[in-house]
């Protein structure tokens, strides 16, 4: 054998570098890519519970509104009596609002009697919802706090039973 086939030139290994270099830039965009998976769904997740407790401080106030309006005059009042206001409650929802914690307020001003507008005898309620869905502090943890004002007018030169105005 001669010489020259001894003498290898020395290798270089530009390639190795490179394909390791690709590997972590591919893995560290794969791992960023997860993360934002994970984070959207936990987005969904909350804006779906926020949506339910929304609905259901809604459904709580309206319900509220309907005992302080007596629309049906059930409670059997007379001309110049406008409802009390309803002690605090705890609303049990069916589904899709099940599991939510509901509770409703109500504030009457003035808290008797009634304000005279002409004639007309007029009372204000202030109903507060206030829904959680039981694990504030968590990831989907949320609660929602919905105030509604209404204002109820009877008229004791009207029609009984309602004495609308």
């Amino acid at each position: 054998m001669t010489m020259q086939h001894l003498h290898r030139p020395p290798q270089r290994g530009i390639a190795l570098p490179a394909v390791v270099f690709l590997i972590v830039i591919v893995g560290v965009m794969l791992s960023a890519g997860m993360a934002m998976l994970g984070q959207s769904q936990s987005s969904y997740a909350l804006q779906v519970q926020s949506a339910r407790a929304l609905a259901a401080a809604t459904s709580a106030t309206e319900w509220g509104a309907w005992q302080v309006t007596d629309p049906q005059s059930t409670l059997g009042l007379d001309a110049n009596t406008l409802p009390p206001c309803f002690a605090a409650t705890t609303l049990t929802l069916p589904d899709p609002l099940a599991g939510l914690n509901v509770n409703v307020a109500c504030t009457r001003v003035p808290s008797t009697g009634s304000v005279d507008e002409g004639g007309l005898k007029l009372a204000f309620y202030k109903l507060v919802a206030t829904v959680d869905n039981g694990q504030v502090g968590t990831a989907d943890g949320v609660t929602r706090r919905l105030e509604v004002r209404v204002a109820v007018c009877k008229n004791p030169g009207g029609t009984a039973p309602r004495y609308a105005c």
